[in-house]
């Protein structure tokens, strides 16, 4: 399992002590502090329910390939690999995968990618479909949880490297 104390954007831009964008990550420890902590609510809770830690990790690894965001495509892979069940939920992290055969998880990806790539045009009837497939309210509010985090990562990530880099 991924270490839980290490700051994961620290680690995926590779910033070291004593550097000018850990110095700026510093000024706001708070922050910094509560985006690690949704980290590990989203992804590693105490109780997984209805989505395993694979299956969070995959649907992780999946959206940071959606906006080509490598360190964390290779972080999400890491943290894929490092569950049981990995190999079952494998093919969710490719973005091109549809879900195949399987009508529940093909919502679910219909969703992530959607509220992803277009999130102005999700609307009630992209929830009212995973009702249909079987999720509940609490399913729902986890997979929004999780879609929201990693999304925020995400550009988190994207405009720290943007600093970094120039």
């Amino acid at each position: 399992m991924a270490d839980t104390q290490t700051d994961v954007i620290d680690e995926v831009l590779g910033l070291k002590p004593g550097s000018a964008l850990m110095a700026l990550r510093e000024k706001r420890e708070k922050i910094k502090h509560l985006t690690q902590t949704s980290y590990k609510a989203a992804l590693l809770p105490k109780e997984p329910r209805n989505f395993s830690y694979a299956l969070r990790a995959a649907l992780a690894a999946r959206m940071a390939a959606l906006w080509n965001t490598q360190e964390l495509v290779s972080h999400y892979q890491a943290l894929l690999d490092s569950h049981g069940g990995a190999d079952a939920v494998r093919p969710v992290a490719d973005k091109s995968f549809d879900g195949g055969d399987d009508a529940r998880l093909r919502a679910i990806l219909a969703h992530v990618d959607l509220v992803t790539r277009q999130p102005r045009a999700a609307t009630r009837e992209n929830i009212d479909k995973l009702y249909v497939v079987g999720l509940d309210d609490r399913d729902i509010v986890t997979l929004a949880g999780i879609i929201a985090y990693v999304n925020y990562q995400i550009l988190v990530v994207a405009g720290l490297r943007m600093l970094r880099d120039h």
